[in-house]
């Protein structure tokens, strides 16, 4: 059932699936750049132990991730390893490695 989720309803999902106990410190700004079956950009804001998206570009993203939605349902699906797709360069991604590393301690 949930590989019919379009990404605007997992990208949407995201704050449902927030652990904040885990975001003590992180004020952060992450821009999703999809291209594929569902091109779209999203910005999903961490602050203040509150995790928002937003359709759209962040002006100023601490971190940006550039991959298919297709990959990136696959990621959130646990279909895929995002290191798996990062290595592989399905996935691409530039800024603050290491909140990058956390995203999935984050969320999910």
């Amino acid at each position: 059932m949930t590989e019919n989720l379009s990404i605007t309803q997992l990208m949407n999902n995201m704050p449902k699936v927030f652990h904040p106990e885990r975001a003590e410190g992180v004020d952060a700004d992450i821009q999703f750049n999809f291209d594929g079956d569902e091109p779209g950009q999203w910005t999903v804001g961490v602050h203040n132990g509150q995790a928002t998206v937003t359709e759209g570009v962040a002006d100023n993203p601490t971190a940006t991730i550039n991959t298919a939605s297709q990959t990136w349902k696959a990621i959130t699906l646990g279909q895929l390893n995002p290191m798996t797709a990062f290595m592989t360069g399905q996935l691409k991604a530039t800024g603050d490695m290491g909140l990058l590393m956390r995203l999935q301690s984050l969320f999910g």
